[in-house]
């Protein structure tokens, strides 16, 4: 029996020792934080696009991933500029200048965002049609780019 006490105190000993000489693991390291404050000058700066018809450079807030939810469910982004060119455009020009109120943007992490508001399209006799919206935005190398706009 004491023969026993000795193997089993040995065993322990060694795995003590075995698990206090691991080398601790490295610590995980922290995604660095966004810089935030430029989310919704981003949103801002693409209003410009639209009003002077630039589909092209508009779509570029987009990801190339991006979905676009629509009644029938979510389209990609050539599905979506075919569907902003037919719906809001005349003969590649808007039909309405767009400008954008109640922005309110939340952190998502260190690099993404959702961003709330209202979209105002307002055509040339002054009508208005208006909206809102819930984007998903990520921040990379590329800046910021929306993953996916749910507009109604």
């Amino acid at each position: 029996m004491k023969l026993l006490n000795t193997i089993n105190c040995a065993i322990l000993a060694a795995a003590l020792l075995a698990t206090s000489c691991n080398t601790p693991e490295a610590p995980v390291q922290e995604e660095p934080k966004a810089d935030f404050t430029q989310v919704i000058p981003t949103l801002q700066a693409i209003t410009a696009d639209w009003n002077k018809g630039d589909l092209d450079e508009f779509i570029t807030v987009y990801d190339s991933a991006a979905t676009f939810m629509l009644p029938k469910g979510p389209i990609g982004v050539s599905e979506m500029k075919g569907y902003y060119q037919e719906a809001f455009t005349e003969t590649g020009t808007p039909t309405s200048t767009l400008s954008f109120d109640s922005l309110e943007m939340r952190p998502l992490g260190n690099s993404h965002a959702l961003v709330t508001g209202r979209y105002i399209l307002t055509s040339q006799d002054s009508t208005e049609q208006s909206g809102r919206y819930t984007l998903v935005l990520e921040h990379s190398d590329r800046g910021w780019k929306i993953l996916h706009d749910h507009s109604n």
